[in-house]
């Protein structure tokens, strides 16, 4: 007759498994992958990698204020900060796919306070450098020569960097139309 396991078995097989998890190495990541974060402008997917941004904030409160430069919708408030908020789709020449404000916008890793505004955020992903493909096409206006291939298809990588660069070289020296 066969002996079943009693709670006090159960409970010691238990430990030793917890145990022993503690022997084994940890899972790593692969090396060289890169962080993404997949956003729609509209009807197109991009991507921005996770060491360009400080955080991910979805409805925000955004006081608007009158500017010369049109991708400017205001600013808000990030732990007592002000922050000038700009939207994504304007600063990249596209029309803005849900009309009104954006519901998701990021806040820019760099010196100068300053958030970017979408539509939809879609995932977060982990790619490895197999995955980075050249795309010529998509120099200009903060994208850079660079795509990724996710599950969805190739999504061109925004530079977020070089964005921010246009918009403080835009506010620090405005074109001949606008006010500084």
């Amino acid at each position: 007759m066969s002996r079943g396991l009693t709670s006090a078995d159960s409970a010691a097989s238990l430990r030793e498994a917890f145990d022993r998890s503690f022997a084994l190495a940890p899972v790593l990541p692969a090396a060289g992958g890169v962080n993404l974060l997949t956003i729609r402008i509209g009807a197109e997917p991009y991507a921005i990698r996770l060491t360009d941004i400080r955080g991910l904030h979805v409805d925000r409160r955004i006081l608007a204020l009158p500017s010369p430069m049109p991708e400017l919708l205001g600013v808000t408030n990030f732990r007592g900060q002000i922050v000038p908020v700009y939207q994504l789709a304007a600063l990249l020449g596209k029309a803005s796919g849900a009309g009104g404000t954006p519901r998701w916008m990021v806040l820019v890793q760099g010196s100068a306070p300053l958030a970017l505004a979408f539509e939809a955020f879609e995932s977060h992903v982990r790619v490895g450098a197999g995955e980075w493909i050249a795309a010529a096409d998509a120099a200009g206006r903060g994208r850079s020569r660079e795509g990724v291939r996710i599950a969805s298809g190739v999504v061109p990588v925004l530079d977020i960097g070089a964005l921010a660069a246009q918009i403080e070289a835009r506010a620090a020296h405005p074109s001949p139309g606008q006010q500084p």
